[in-house]
């Protein structure tokens, strides 16, 4: 590993923003472990970054389970060291009102939304604070800051996400180790377009979310992979315990 290389964990890297974000900071000269339940989402993604060049590695890795997430800090550090950044894009979602959302739904949601991220910064928060400090960016969404009608589970999750990252931030600053959020409304590829793809028109449903947002579009992968690159980047330096909504003005509207 070279002195300028610094290792970062991408949970929720196989696919989605997660994987756009692996190939962003690999790009840049990163060593990105690539953590996902998916296994062979996580190989394919790591082989891609290997094959252009860069460096990579897959671990498998349930976020809900606390062995699975100290095993994989513990064989990190075992392998190169080092810890420098977390980030936590791991999420899934449910359509349901808060009368007719199951609890397993419920604590499916919240298990994976908000379990996860606490998990992996327990024990990946002192690996980067031992290693001189660092960085976490957690994936939060808009719906962490405003209502949407039908997904009771996920905006509760993603809410308590921010009070949890403001917390941690608290808590480690003076491990010098940051930990902020990005808050995307609807993008070109994650959980949103997943779900549009599924609709028997899923450009007329991207088209009616894009209405609904001030500056008239969807957000796409590359504006999230550059904030969150900037967030773990030194520029980012004395930034901690934020929201950045990477949303078009559409918290400021309905706030």
């Amino acid at each position: 590993m070279s002195g300028s290389e610094r290792v970062i964990i991408v949970t929720g890297g196989a696919s989605g923003l997660g994987g756009a974000i692996v190939r962003r900071l690999a790009g840049a000269g990163d060593r990105v472990v690539v953590a996902d339940v998916d296994e062979a989402g996580a190989k394919a993604v790591a082989d891609e970054v290997i094959a252009s060049g860069q460096a990579a590695e897959a671990i498998t890795l349930d976020v809900t389970s606390e062995g699975e997430v100290a095993a994989m800090v513990d064989d990190v550090l075992e392998q190169h060291g080092r810890l420098d950044v977390l980030v936590c894009s791991a999420a899934i979602e449910t359509r349901s009102s808060v009368v007719d959302c199951s609890l397993d739904d419920w604590q499916r949601i919240v298990d994976v939304n908000l379990k996860g991220p606490f998990l992996c910064m327990k024990h990946a928060i002192p690996a980067i604070a031992r290693s001189g400090g660092g960085a976490v960016v957690l994936l939060g969404s808009v719906l962490g800051s405003i209502g949407a009608p039908g997904y009771a589970a996920y905006c509760a999750s993603k809410g308590a996400l921010v009070n949890l990252a403001k917390q941690a931030a608290i808590e480690h600053a003076p491990d010098a180790v940051r930990v902020n959020v990005v808050s995307p409304s609807a993008c070109d590829t994650g959980l949103f377009a997943q779900m549009a793809s599924r609709a028997p028109d899923p450009d007329a449903i991207k088209a009616m979310v894009a209405r609904g947002t001030p500056m008239g579009r969807l957000g796409t992968a590359e504006e999230v992979c550059a904030t969150v690159a900037f967030l773990a980047s030194p520029g980012a330096a004395f930034i901690s315990g934020t929201v950045v909504p990477l949303d078009g003005g559409m918290a400021a509207r309905r706030a």
